[in-house]
């Protein structure tokens, strides 16, 4: 298996608030990113398991790892797309976004199901402060 993309200096730049320009290339932008030491293997087989508790559909590329949820909405199911990039060898960033599904679907998945399984792999410092944006939202918009 290939190693994930890395990031540039443009890409860790464009991850603070004030230069995300995101939301003029993309739709929705709802999301949030983390850095992991875990090893990819484990963070994508964590997806997995979730994917399989919340009965959703896993659909995988690389290092890209689709949700899809099996309940129909007015505005489609909910799928959330996870990205994984190198930042350095022993650290990676999980980008977390929804691409489909009410906004508020999102944020009670991630809130309840999500975040709680994922926290076990989220990289801290030795002080137990975070040393990521830690699923955060993007954007304010609703």
């Amino acid at each position: 298996m290939p190693r994930p993309a890395s990031l540039n200096a443009f890409d860790i730049i464009s991850f603070s608030y004030g230069f995300d320009l995101s939301s003029f290339f993309e739709e929705g932008g709802q999301g949030a990113r983390f850095v992991s030491a875990a090893p990819v293997t484990k963070i994508i087989s964590k997806l997995e398991d979730i994917a399989i508790l919340a009965n959703f559909t896993v659909r995988k590329k690389d290092w890209s790892v689709r949700l899809e949820g099996s309940r129909e909405g007015a505005k489609g199911p909910l799928i959330i797309k996870v990205e994984i990039f190198e930042l350095t060898p022993s650290l990676v960033v999980v980008e977390v976004k929804k691409k489909g599904g009410f906004i508020e679907e999102y944020e009670e998945f991630c809130n309840k199901e999500l975040r709680p399984q994922l926290e076990k792999l989220m990289h801290y410092q030795a002080n137990e402060v975070e040393v990521a944006m830690v699923l955060r939202p993007e954007t304010e918009e609703r």
